[in-house]
C-alpha cells in the first residue's frame, strides 16, 4: 500500500508539471493533466496501474474529490445569478440532453437492426452518450477567470445536465434489466439514485450555511469547509454502502446540492471569500 501511495504522489507531481508545461503554450492546464493520465495510466506506462485504481482507499479518495468538484459547480447555482436566464438554461439543457439520447439511440437502433444486434442495446448507448464531465469546463473557467453570458450559462447547465443524465441512464438500465428478467431495479430505487444524493447534500448544506455564514478568517473558513465536505462524504458513504443494494450514488451531485444550498444562504461577498480560499485546493 505504501508503494501504491508513493506511485500516486509521483503521478500527481508529473501531472502537475505537465499542466504547467501545457500552460506555457497558452492552453488549459487540464489538457496536460489528461495527457499525463493517458500516458501514466494502466494502458500505457502503467505507473498508475489497475491495482491502485481498484484499491478501496483510492475509491474513497476519488469520491471525496468528486464531492469537492461538485461543491465548486454548486456555487454557480445561486438563484439571484441565474433567475434571469434560468428558463433558457433549463430548456437548453433538456433539449441537448434528451436530443442526444434520442439521436444516438436512433442511429444505433438502425445500425443494430441492420446487423441483427439486439435493439435494446441502442438505448444503452444513448444513455451512455448523455454522460458529461463538468470538471474540465469548470477548471478552464477558473484558470482563465472567464466571465460573461457563456460562462454564466455553462456551469449551471453542466449541473442540470448531470441530473438529467442520471435520471435517463438509470431509468433506461432499470427498464432493460426488467425486460431481460435479469433482475430489475425497483422504481423507488431509481428515484433514490437521483434524489438521495440531493437530499444528503441539501441537509448538509443547510447546516453548513449557518456555520460558514460568519467570517472567521481564511484559515478557519478553509478548515471548516474541509471538515464539512468530509462529513458530507461520510454521510454519502453510509447510505451508499448501508442503504443502497449496490454503491451507485453520485457524489458530485451530492457536492452540488450541498454547495448550492449554502451558497443561497449567504451574501455574495462572503461566498466569493469562501471560494477564493477553496479554489487554491
Amino acid at each position: 500500500m505504501i508503494l501504491m501511495f508513493v506511485k500516486l504522489i509521483l503521478v500527481v507531481i508529473l501531472a502537475f508539471l505537465a499542466g504547467k508545461l501545457i500552460s506555457k503554450l497558452k492552453l488549459p492546464a487540464i489538457l496536460g493533466w489528461l495527457i499525463a493520465g493517458m500516458l501514466l495510466g494502466p494502458h500505457a506506462f502503467s505507473l498508475m496501474n489497475q491495482e491502485i485504481l481498484d484499491a478501496g482507499w483510492y475509491q474513497v479518495m476519488i469520491h471525496v474529490l468528486e464531492c469537492g468538484v461538485g461543491l465548486m459547480i454548486g456555487t454557480e447555482l445561486v438563484w439571484n445569478k441565474i433567475k434571469k436566464s434560468g428558463k433558457a438554461i433549463v430548456i437548453t439543457t433538456l433539449t441537448q440532453s434528451l436530443g442526444t439520447f434520442l439521436v444516438v439511440s436512433l442511429v444505433f437502433g438502425v445500425v443494430f437492426y441492420i446487423t441483427d444486434v439486439p435493439l435494446y442495446l441502442c438505448f444503452v448507448f444513448g444513455g451512455i452518450a448523455l454522460a458529461t464531465a463538468p470538471a474540465p469546463a469548470l477548471s478552464i473557467v477558473r484558470e482563465f477567470k472567464t466571465d460573461g453570458p457563456v460562462t454564466k450559462t455553462l456551469i449551471p447547465m453542466a449541473a442540470l445536465d448531470d441530473i438529467v443524465g442520471c435520471v435517463v441512464f438509470f431509468t433506461t438500465i432499470a427498464v432493460i434489466a426488467g425486460k431481460l428478467s435479469a433482475g430489475s431495479m425497483p422504481a423507488y430505487m431509481i428515484a433514490l439514485v437521483v434524489i438521495l444524493p440531493l437530499v444528503i447534500g441539501i441537509v448538509c448544506g443547510f447546516l453548513s450555511g449557518f456555520i460558514l455564514r460568519r467570517d472567521n478568517g481564511d484559515g478557519i473558513t478553509l478548515a471548516l469547509l474541509i471538515v464539512i465536505i468530509l462529513f458530507t462524504s461520510v454521510a454519502g458513504f453510509f447510505f451508499n454502502n448501508r442503504v443502497m443494494p449496490t454503491p451507485i450514488l453520485n457524489f458530485m451531485l451530492m457536492g452540488m446540492a450541498f454547495s448550492a444550498t449554502f451558497s443561497n444562504m449567504m451574501s455574495e461577498n462572503r461566498l466569493e471569500q469562501i471560494m477564493r480560499v477553496f479554489n487554491k485546493i
